[in-house]
């Protein structure tokens, strides 16, 4: 009987941990309004601290939408722009700490020439990192 109690506490504390720790919070850009600026790179992120920084940025059209997602009291915006491969994906992790968010950029395998934008939401302490995927 105890074995099964401690089972059950830990099966109910298990959430509780997990939404402490911090995470990567992907926004969907599909319906955003973004400036592409044709010079960024991927290895260059754009981090955007403040409402402020949020409405001057490429983002500005779509700040409102943005701003739903993101408590710039606790939170931060890194926003990737590149050109490249259809198949590129990044994907994001923030260390147990909280203190690092890194970025791992996959290159994709195909030929093809694409515009790509990825918004992100980190703590606002974090420093963020690039990485290429291995």
């Amino acid at each position: 009987m105890r074995i099964a109690s401690v089972l059950v506490a830990a099966a109910l504390a298990a959430p509780v941990l997990a939404e402490d720790a911090p995470a990567v919070k992907e926004i969907a850009t599909k319906d955003l309004k973004v400036a592409f600026n044709e010079s960024a790179k991927a290895s260059a992120p754009t981090e955007i601290k403040t409402a402020d920084e949020l409405a001057k940025s490429a983002l500005k059209d779509s700040a409102d939408a943005i701003k739903k997602n993101v408590d710039f009291a606790k939170e931060k915006v890194v926003v990737f722009m590149w050109q490249g491969s259809g198949g590129d994906r990044i994907t994001g992790t923030v260390a147990k700490d909280g203190k690092s968010a890194t970025f791992a950029h996959a290159f994709g395998l195909t030929f093809d020439l694409r515009q790509h934008t990825k918004v992100f939401v980190v703590p606002k302490d974090a420093a963020v990192k690039y990485a290429r995927a291995k």
